[in-house]
């Protein structure tokens, strides 16, 4: 793998992957650095990360199957009248100070505003995933 032949103190950048899982096997290997749309595209399709029960935890992401985690389907009409956030364990300002049924009413009226929430929920996700990799 590319990653074994560079020197230890030089940062190992993986391009062209994104999905949580494909994020965890790339640090497994020394990569420290990443470049994706799929944060942002997901988001745009009213998909949020939300990690699956008992799975967030560095033991967690590392499941050898990849399913830490799982998808918010923020238009489902499940989500219409929740008052609960998308993650009740999530600190983005969406999840934080927003409910279900607000956040598919944003994407209903097309407010900008919900692509914004969403994908900063979504990329709070990636950075939560990146904190349990480094929590050794």
């Amino acid at each position: 793998m590319a990653a074994d032949a560079m020197p230890d103190h030089k940062i190992k950048y993986a391009m062209g992957l994104g999905r949580p899982e494909e994020i965890v096997q790339c640090v497994q290997m020394g990569y420290s650095l990443f470049d994706c749309v799929i944060p942002t595209r997901e988001a745009r399709h009213q998909r949020l990360y939300v990690f699956a029960d008992g799975c967030e935890t560095p033991d967690g992401v590392r499941r050898a199957d990849g399913k830490f985690y799982r998808f918010h389907y923020t238009m489902d009409d499940k989500h219409a009248r929740d008052g609960r956030p998308v993650d009740e364990n999530c600190d983005c300002e969406l999840c934080r100070r927003h409910s279900r049924a607000y956040l598919q009413h944003l994407f209903k009226v097309n407010d900008p505003s919900a692509m914004r929430l969403a994908t900063a929920h979504n990329l709070r996700f990636y950075g939560r995933v990146m904190e349990l990799l480094r929590d050794e």
